[in-house]
C-alpha cells in the first residue's frame, strides 16, 4: 500500500507531535508499505521517512527542484518537481490512501487538494486525519457544516475520519490495509 503523508516540516514541535510521527512511520515502514511525502529532511518529514526507512518499508520523496539540497537520504526513490501544484499532484496519484499529522497551512492545503482531486475524479481514497489536541476540528466542524448545507455530499465526508490519538488512526489504517493489498 503506498500511503502519502502530509505534515509539518518545522522543527521544535512538542514531543508528543514527534512520537506520532515516528510511531506512524515505523508502522508504515513494518507493514512493508511505502510512504509517499514532500521528500526533505526537514521536520515532521523527516522523522516519519526516517522511522519508514528503519522499519524496512520504501520511501518515495517527491522534491521540489529548487530544495534538492534538502533531499533526505533515507529516500529510496526521489522525483524532482518543478512546482507545488505538482508534488500535489505527483503525491495523490501515487498513493492508495491519504494520512494528515500536525501541520500548518501547506498541510491544510494537501489535505483540501487530495480531497477536491479524489471527488472531481471520484477515486475514492480514504483521508485520515490525525486530530491531536483539536488541530483540525475547526476544519471538521467545517466539512460537517458543508455537509448539512448540501456542499459536501456524504460520500466525500464519508472519505475523511478524524481520529484524535494515534493509536485509534493506526487502528483505521490497519483495517484498510486489507483493502489495498
Amino acid at each position: 500500500m503506498k500511503i502519502a503523508v502530509y505534515c509539518s516540516a518545522r522543527t521544535g514541535l512538542p514531543a508528543e507531535v514527534i512520537e506520532d510521527a515516528r510511531t506512524l512511520g515505523n508502522a508504515i515502514g513494518k507493514g512493508g508499505h511505502t510512504l509517499v511525502y514532500g521528500g526533505l529532511s526537514m521536520g515532521l518529514m523527516d522523522v516519519v521517512s526516517c522511522a519508514v526507512a528503519e522499519a524496512g518499508g520504501k520511501v518515495t520523496g517527491v522534491v521540489p527542484a529548487t530544495r534538492q539540497d534538502r533531499e533526505n537520504p533515507v529516500n529510496s526513490v526521489n522525483i524532482l518537481v518543478n512546482s507545488l501544484h505538482e508534488r500535489k499532484q505527483i503525491m495523490e496519484e501515487n498513493a492508495d490512501l491519504f494520512v494528515a499529522l500536525d501541520g500548518g497551512y501547506g498541510t491544510l492545503d494537501e489535505i483540501m487538494s487530495a480531497l477536491a482531486t479524489m471527488s472531481f475524479f471520484n477515486e475514492p481514497k480514504p483521508l485520515l486525519v490525525l486530530n491531536r489536541d483539536n488541530l483540525y476540528t475547526p476544519l471538521q466542524l467545517m466539512f460537517n457544516e458543508m455537509e448539512t448545507r448540501g456542499l459536501m455530499t456524504p460520500q466525500v465526508a464519508g472519505r475523511i475520519s478524524f481520529h484524535s490519538d494515534i493509536a485509534s488512526l493506526l487502528s483505521q489504517l490497519h483495517t484498510l490495509q486489507s483493502v489495498y493489498i
